[in-house]
């Protein structure tokens, strides 16, 4: 029989974390997006788990049962949360993986604290610099990016989501899938319920808050170096919000770097096809684990 996914939490950076967790070896966190929570990760955390890995799913600052603070939420200090976060969990490096904003934060966690990840893999969330690049140039992807900008207005968007028990989070899983049949009112009752308060709505629209702040403002960002680790770029292929053309130029920013496509599938991979998402990081997982004698790339073509 396997073991039960237990919940836990721990402070990290000055904030309590809760998280999901199961499983004994090396550490894999996995990062979930808007407007998600641990939960999303329901159907990685065993399989991973059962593959020799500790398993961590958090709830972000601002979401599900961690603490709300009301600030902290500019993106440096999202990935000090993470950095922080696995040295709190007891160990040096982890594997980190994000799914949508909890890719952002490993796109910046690996780039900014490159000492606490040995490895890396994001789905379905660009590299920031390719972000920036197609916001000015692609009318596209500003139009599919439009609720960003919405995000911005004060109190609509948290009355919008909050009414009528978050329902508008469940219409948005099924808006963005391909197969809503995993997208069930049972399985979105614990997001929807995380957003029926509209002040709990305000911390998780912070995130698109201080990145417009910051796109407002480029001079203040460093430059993102080259990232040499190895890692894995997962990509639903019918993803409403963010177009294949921004895989391409992904080649400059991450030398090491799979890119994995999935077909017939959309933004929320990681429920709508979670054996599919499975089956390519095990893959990736045992591809690059480091062991005596072994480098931590994969081997060539």
């Amino acid at each position: 029989m396997a073991e039960p996914i237990l919940e836990s939490s721990v402070l990290a950076n000055g904030v309590r974390f809760h998280y999901g967790t199961q499983g004994q070896g090396p550490l894999v966190l996995l990062v979930h997006g808007f407007p998600e929570r641990w939960f999303s990760w329901r159907w990685q955390i065993p399989a991973l788990a059962a593959a020799g890995y500790r398993v961590v799913a958090p709830d972000l600052r601002g979401y599900g049962l961690s603490d709300k603070p009301p600030g902290g939420y500019e993106i440096t200090n999202l990935a000090r949360d993470i950095a922080q976060m696995i040295r709190a969990l007891g160990e040096d490096q982890a594997t980190l993986i994000g799914h949508d904003w909890g890719g952002a934060l490993t796109w910046e966690t690996v780039s900014r604290h490159p000492e606490v990840v040995s490895r890396y893999g994001v789905i379905n969330c660009p590299h920031p610099a390719v972000m920036r690049r197609a916001f000015l140039s692609s009318t596209a992807q500003l139009r599919r990016s439009w609720y960003m900008f919405a995000f911005n207005l004060p109190w609509l968007p948290e009355r919008l989501i909050a009414r009528d028990g978050g329902a508008a989070v469940e219409k948005m899983f099924h808006a963005m899938a391909v197969d809503r049949s995993r997208f069930t009112s049972e399985e979105m009752a614990p997001f929807c319920r995380s957003v029926a308060d509209p002040e709990s709505v305000t911390p998780m629209l912070a995130y698109y808050r201080q990145a417009i702040r910051q796109a407002l403002q480029p001079w203040k960002v460093a430059p993102y170096p080259v990232i040499e680790k190895p890692g894995l770029l997962l990509w639903a292929e019918e993803d409403k919000a963010l177009g294949l053309e921004l895989l391409a130029p992904h080649s400059r920013f991450a030398h090491n770097l799979r890119i994995q496509r999935i077909s017939g599938c959309g933004h929320f991979c990681t429920q709508e096809q979670p054996e599919a998402v499975n089956r390519y990081l095990l893959h990736w997982l045992e591809e690059t684990a480091i062991t005596p004698g072994r480098s931590s790339a994969p081997p060539s073509a």
